[in-house]
């Protein structure tokens, strides 16, 4: 009886040194992380709307950022999406273009979780480039072909992440068209 009151002692000792450390560790870095996660969310911004100067959360809408250019004239939107991937859930920042009939700009993905050489491969430029100057909603084709004006060519062995890609991005875009119209409406109508 006393090995095992012993053996406890020892065992609740160890867990709490170890919840302690893990505490001290987290407290440590949580602001880090969540300074290198906003860089990268403003990095993305930028890269979508090269000519925006700054941005703003359009309207109350906390996934929604208006870019205005050094005049304060809204040059387009960037949009916070997320979709189910593959292997987790993706995380992408959607860019629309307000000069250009409201098309996309382009996507940058801030996180995912898919496959190493299949689905990860979402993040590379030949995937992401074909976002630009598309109209929604996104079609993906599989085996190349895309065409359309709103099309794109699947990732090669990653069907399912090129369409939750494309779901995020045509989630976001409702999003968008769902502000704007409860937007113009407080507004009055469109005059």
């Amino acid at each position: 009886m006393k090995d095992f009151i012993r053996l406890a002692g020892t065992l609740c000792a160890i867990t709490f040194i170890a919840a302690a450390l893990l505490g001290g560790v987290n407290s440590l870095t949580v602001e880090r992380i969540a300074a290198a996660k906003e860089e990268k969310r403003q990095s993305a911004m930028r890269a979508l709307l090269p000519e925006a100067e700054t941005f703003e959360e359009f309207d109350g809408h906390e996934d929604i950022f208006m870019g205005l250019d050094a005049n304060g004239e809204a040059v387009g939107f960037c949009l916070n999406a997320s979709s189910p991937g593959y292997g987790g859930d993706i995380e992408m920042m959607v860019g629309v273009d307000g000069k250009n009939q409201f098309r996309l700009s382009g996507i940058e993905i801030l996180s995912n979780s898919e496959t190493a050489g299949l689905g990860a491969n979402c993040v590379k430029d030949e995937f992401k480039s074909q976002f630009a100057g598309l109209q929604v909603p996104v079609t993906v084709v599989k085996g190349g072909g895309a065409n359309g004006e709103n099309e794109i060519n699947a990732i090669t062995g990653a069907t399912i992440t090129s369409r939750a890609v494309a779901a995020g991005v045509d989630k976001a875009c409702e999003s968008l068209n769902q502000a704007l119209t409860e937007y113009i409406e407080a507004q009055g109508g469109v005059q």
